[in-house]
Protein backbone atom coordinates (compact mmCIF):
# COMPACT_ATOMS: atom_id res chain seq x y z
CA UNK A 1 0.00 0.00 0.00
CA UNK A 2 1.14 3.34 -0.57
CA UNK A 3 1.75 5.83 2.34
CA UNK A 4 -1.05 7.75 3.17
CA UNK A 5 -3.76 5.87 1.85
CA UNK A 6 -6.23 6.84 4.98
CA UNK A 7 -7.04 10.40 4.04
CA UNK A 8 -8.02 9.47 0.61
CA UNK A 9 -10.27 6.87 1.58
CA UNK A 10 -11.69 8.53 4.41
CA UNK A 11 -12.66 11.60 1.96
CA UNK A 12 -14.46 9.22 -0.10
CA UNK A 13 -16.22 7.82 2.53
CA UNK A 14 -17.18 10.73 4.23
CA UNK A 15 -18.22 12.67 0.63
CA UNK A 16 -20.32 9.46 0.15
CA UNK A 17 -22.49 9.24 3.03
CA UNK A 18 -22.94 13.17 3.05
CA UNK A 19 -24.30 12.63 -0.62
CA UNK A 20 -26.52 10.18 0.45
CA UNK A 21 -27.76 11.36 3.27
CA UNK A 22 -28.72 14.71 1.59
CA UNK A 23 -30.51 12.35 -1.62
CA UNK A 24 -34.06 11.81 -0.30
CA UNK A 25 -34.34 8.99 -2.63
CA UNK A 26 -31.18 7.30 -1.54
CA UNK A 27 -32.38 7.69 2.38
CA UNK A 28 -35.88 5.78 1.66
CA UNK A 29 -33.83 3.07 -0.74
CA UNK A 30 -31.48 2.23 2.43
CA UNK A 31 -34.41 2.26 4.52
CA UNK A 32 -36.46 -0.19 2.10
CA UNK A 33 -33.43 -2.24 1.88
CA UNK A 34 -32.51 -2.43 5.75
CA UNK A 35 -36.25 -3.14 5.94
CA UNK A 36 -36.34 -6.35 3.61
CA UNK A 37 -35.26 -9.43 5.64
CA UNK A 38 -33.92 -11.40 2.28
CA UNK A 39 -31.45 -8.26 2.05
CA UNK A 40 -30.31 -8.32 5.38
CA UNK A 41 -29.50 -12.33 5.78
CA UNK A 42 -27.49 -11.97 2.56
CA UNK A 43 -25.61 -8.82 3.60
CA UNK A 44 -24.85 -10.87 7.22
CA UNK A 45 -23.82 -14.00 4.93
CA UNK A 46 -22.20 -12.01 2.77
CA UNK A 47 -19.85 -10.41 5.95
CA UNK A 48 -19.56 -14.29 7.32
CA UNK A 49 -18.38 -15.60 4.24
CA UNK A 50 -15.88 -12.80 3.95
CA UNK A 51 -14.39 -12.98 7.63
CA UNK A 52 -14.67 -16.68 7.47
CA UNK A 53 -12.28 -16.82 3.66
CA UNK A 54 -10.05 -13.91 5.32
CA UNK A 55 -9.89 -16.25 8.49
CA UNK A 56 -8.77 -19.60 6.35
CA UNK A 57 -6.56 -17.73 4.12
CA UNK A 58 -4.75 -15.33 6.13
CA UNK A 59 -1.41 -17.32 6.82
CA UNK A 60 -1.74 -19.93 3.35
CA UNK A 61 0.61 -18.99 0.62
CA UNK A 62 -0.34 -21.31 -2.12
CA UNK A 63 -1.54 -20.29 -5.00
CA UNK A 64 -5.48 -21.31 -4.31
CA UNK A 65 -4.99 -19.24 -1.14
CA UNK A 66 -3.71 -16.02 -3.02
CA UNK A 67 -6.68 -16.42 -5.91
CA UNK A 68 -9.24 -17.19 -3.16
CA UNK A 69 -7.70 -13.73 -1.59
CA UNK A 70 -7.63 -11.59 -4.88
CA UNK A 71 -11.49 -12.95 -5.89
CA UNK A 72 -12.53 -11.78 -2.77
CA UNK A 73 -11.02 -8.08 -3.03
CA UNK A 74 -12.82 -7.56 -5.67
CA UNK A 75 -15.79 -9.14 -5.02
CA UNK A 76 -15.92 -6.56 -2.41
CA UNK A 77 -15.38 -3.57 -4.39
CA UNK A 78 -18.24 -4.95 -6.68
CA UNK A 79 -20.40 -5.43 -3.56
CA UNK A 80 -20.15 -1.99 -2.64
CA UNK A 81 -20.30 -0.55 -6.00
CA UNK A 82 -23.74 -2.40 -6.34
CA UNK A 83 -24.86 -1.09 -3.05
CA UNK A 84 -24.22 2.37 -4.85
CA UNK A 85 -25.79 2.34 -7.63
CA UNK A 86 -28.71 0.72 -5.94
CA UNK A 87 -28.65 4.05 -3.83
CA UNK A 88 -28.79 6.22 -6.99
CA UNK A 89 -25.03 7.45 -6.09
CA UNK A 90 -23.63 7.56 -10.07
CA UNK A 91 -20.11 9.35 -9.15
CA UNK A 92 -19.20 7.45 -6.17
CA UNK A 93 -18.48 4.23 -7.71
CA UNK A 94 -15.94 6.03 -10.11
CA UNK A 95 -13.83 7.89 -6.77
CA UNK A 96 -13.74 4.30 -4.54
CA UNK A 97 -12.58 2.37 -7.66
CA UNK A 98 -10.04 5.18 -8.44
CA UNK A 99 -9.35 5.66 -4.78
CA UNK A 100 -8.92 1.71 -4.76
CA UNK A 101 -6.58 1.24 -7.60
CA UNK A 102 -4.68 3.97 -6.54
CA UNK A 103 -3.51 3.35 -2.68
CA UNK A 104 -4.94 0.03 -2.41
CA UNK A 105 -2.70 -1.65 -4.27
CA UNK A 106 -4.05 -5.44 -5.98
CA UNK A 107 -8.30 -4.12 -4.85
CA UNK A 108 -8.35 -4.11 -8.56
Amino acid sequence: MKDSWMIPILAVLVMTIRTGYKSQRARDKVLELIGTPSWVINVIIIILFIAWLNHETKWDTSEEATKTREALKKAIIAFIIAILSELGLTIAPFWVVFVAAYYLEGWI
